[in-house]
């Protein structure tokens, strides 16, 4: 396949093959006029609404002792929610390290939800973070061999944030030191399939899952 630019390139394969995310390397930023994400990585924001993590190792990551995981207010809206909560708790389980969450009270309820029914051997904890520009305050949580995990959203849905925009300095001033995650998760449909506030056209085999999965998290966080 020939594309225009490697961006393109990564997101016809994406569609061909049906991938169900994307991870990239963190972009190495090399001039004053350098963006920190990177042309790349702002292409494929732009142009897929799948999931992309885009990762920086300082350590090899059998060596990480924790992750510590930075979640917005109203992340359990999103439709990619349980699919990262479900990698961040493979990856926990696999790598034998704590996983801690700060997150708002409510989306933690589901947090717990989720790992009550699929991890209850993963060791974990919770620290309500009732500001997300407290985000610099995380510094005192995370260490050399830690892992910082921050999620994120893109424009335009319900957990974006406007200090989103202030993520890459906040980065770069604060954790520049630490290995790093920043998870964008799933969003409805793709970019230019999206048209003012319909509703989708159809229901596909991931969504259902999706949904049933919600319910019964739902209906064990009011049980709780």
């Amino acid at each position: 396949r020939f594309d225009l630019n490697v961006a393109s390139g990564i997101i016809h394969t994406l569609k061909e093959y049906n991938a169900s995310e994307i991870i990239i390397g963190l972009h190495h930023k090399t001039t004053m006029v350098d963006s920190f994400w990177g042309t790349i990585a702002e292409n494929l924001l732009k142009g897929t609404y799948r999931q992309i993590m885009i990762i920086k190792y300082l350590i090899p990551p059998n060596t990480l002792r924790r992750m510590v995981v930075a979640i917005p207010p109203k992340a359990e809206y999103e439709i990619g929610f349980f699919k990262w909560v479900e990698r961040l708790c493979r990856m926990g389980t696999r790598l034998g390290c704590r996983v801690h969450f700060f997150a708002p009270a409510n989306t933690w309820r589901y947090i717990q939800g989720y790992i009550y029914e699929k991890h209850r051997t993963m060791r974990s904890g919770y620290t309500e973070l009732e500001d997300w520009n407290d985000l610099p305050s995380l510094t005192k949580h995370v260490n050399y061999d830690h892992l910082l995990v921050i999620v994120t959203a893109r424009r335009g849905f319900v957990s974006y944030q406007p200090s989103f925009e202030r993520l890459s300095s906040q980065i770069s001033k604060h954790f520049a030191e630490n290995s790093l995650v920043i998870v964008y998760p799933d969003q409805h449909g793709d970019p230019q399939e999206i048209s003012s506030f319909s509703e989708p056209r159809h229901h596909n085999e991931s969504q259902q899952h999706y949904e049933n999965m919600l319910h019964r998290i739902y209906k064990w966080v009011k049980k709780n």
